[in-house]
């Protein structure tokens, strides 16, 4: 294995507190020609992204769902590949006893530790021979090595995360290097001759987690170094060979562009937490990436119902998710007239689905109210839902249309609580209702113009 001299000198990224800037170079890099299938993704839901600041803990048992969960989600595939745990405290160690317990193929559990001896030894205690893989911290760039860590040089760095990595390797444990801040680190005079060092320690069974720590990494091609995704994988690989994986925050929203950017220019696994958990913005979403995987490479054979059940189990333990998230949100119903007309209309359309981006059935979704009435709803979403509780209540279908007296009263009365009053001397507006019309509001309504159902 080749080596690289370390350059002594520091570098920082230093941005004075503003928002780094993203310039791109005249040319794009290419894709590698050659590359590993099929892509792999890792779940850190249990570990980074229990370092959530929204809440206090991460309760033991509903770590255990969670992984059981995720084992049901991956389906036997094999594509989400790993988990990852803490060992430090009695809560993580019960934990982790109880996740390899389950025996499951997939996801393996994996750990994660800090470079110090320490560290490697407890692992190897808690272990006793049944992890096979753990995360070793690495910090890569100097604001880590010299700001935090306070090392003397880049060189003192090296020695001292390389020694806990050969210890983890010696005893049978497989060591997969985290470089922490790898965004932000200098690639060739650190990271390539540090990479290379730990596969030569290794006999190059080491592997590595490239870090966009604080989120700054950029998707484009034409980025460069260190914060060209793109870029850093396809150096990173042409120096070293080695096996990459893509860790993303969402500081600036590029988390799942990031990760799929990493995919495609060289990574064999993307690390993810479910709905996004994580410090500050959260890592990449597990569920984003999952659904731009079927996109990418096809559908393995997931089994997406199992996402609601993720979601509650993390609204009702953890934090209430947003409920406009991707994939995982209520994000299949909508206020908006023009779309409501579009949901109607797409029911026996030709061409399939108008203003819905798949079915809700395909993340287990089945049963869902599509439209909601709010101030910008039309005729077509009233008819709906009207239709649809006319329905529950009376078993009688497709009561209203766009034809029924009723329907245009209920939306006349509608935008006229909306509107509110008109107050001519203070030149202002008081009393608009702010809140959706809920179904029964809307019968009751339909009742109260004369509707009534048929003997």
């Amino acid at each position: 294995m080749p080596e690289r001299p370390v350059n002594s000198e520091k570098l920082f990224y230093n941005f004075g507190g503003h928002f780094p800037p993203a310039a791109l170079d005249e040319k794009p890099v290419e894709p590698p020609k050659e590359q590993s299938y099929p892509k792999l993704i890792t779940d850190t839901t249990l570990r980074d992204g229990a370092q959530d600041s929204r809440f206090a803990l991460f309760p033991v048992e509903a770590r255990v769902r969670y992984y059981d969960l995720l084992h049901r989600l991956d389906n036997g595939t094999g594509v989400i590949d790993n988990i990852e745990s803490f060992i430090y405290q009695k809560r993580d160690l019960w934990a982790l006893d109880k996740l390899l317990q389950r025996e499951y193929e997939y996801p393996r559990v994996t750990t994660w530790t800090r470079a110090t001896p320490k560290d490697i030894k407890d692992l190897v205690e808690v272990s006793q021979g049944r992890i096979k893989e753990t995360g070793i911290l690495a910090s890569a760039s100097d604001h880590h090595i010299f700001d935090k860590l306070r090392f003397h040089s880049k060189e003192e760095a090296v020695e001292k995360y390389l020694a806990p990595i050969v210890t983890a390797y010696q005893s049978g444990i497989r060591p997969r290097v985290h470089l922490e801040d790898c965004t932000k680190a200098d690639i060739y005079g650190w990271v390539i001759p540090f990479m290379l060092r730990v596969l030569k320690e290794t006999d190059g069974v080491a592997k590595f987690r490239v870090c966009d720590t604080m989120g700054i990494g950029v998707p484009d091609a034409y980025a460069p170094l260190p914060y060209g995704i793109p870029r850093l994988f396809v150096t990173l690989i042409e120096e070293t060979g080695a096996e990459l994986e893509f860790h993303g925050h969402n500081d600036f929203g590029l988390a799942t562009a990031n990760s799929m950017a990493a995919f495609r220019y060289g990574a064999k696994k993307v690390n993810t937490t479910y709905g996004g958990l994580g410090e500050r913005t959260g890592n990449t979403s597990l569920e984003q990436v999952l659904a731009n995987y079927i996109r990418m490479y096809g559908d393995p054979g997931f089994d997406l119902t199992v996402l609601p059940e993720m979601r509650t189990l993390v609204d009702e333990e953890l934090i209430k998710l947003s409920s406009n998230a991707p994939i995982v949100g209520d994000v299949f119903s909508t206020q908006a007239g023009i779309h409501q007309s579009g949901l109607h209309r797409q029911e026996d359309a030709e061409g399939g689905l108008i203003y819905l981006a798949y079915d809700p059935s395909t993340v287990g979704r089945s049963s869902l109210e599509l439209n909601i009435i709010g101030a910008l709803s039309g005729t077509d979403g009233i008819i709906a839902v009207l239709n649809s509780e006319w329905e529950k209540r009376y078993g009688e279908k497709e009561r209203f249309s766009s034809i029924s007296r009723v329907v245009k009263l209920i939306y006349d009365a509608i935008q006229e609580a909306y509107d509110g009053q008109y107050n001519e001397g203070t030149d202002s507006i008081s009393g608009a209702r702010t809140s959706f019309y809920t179904p029964e509001e809307l019968l009751g309504m339909a009742e109260s113009f004369g509707e009534k159902p048929r003997v």
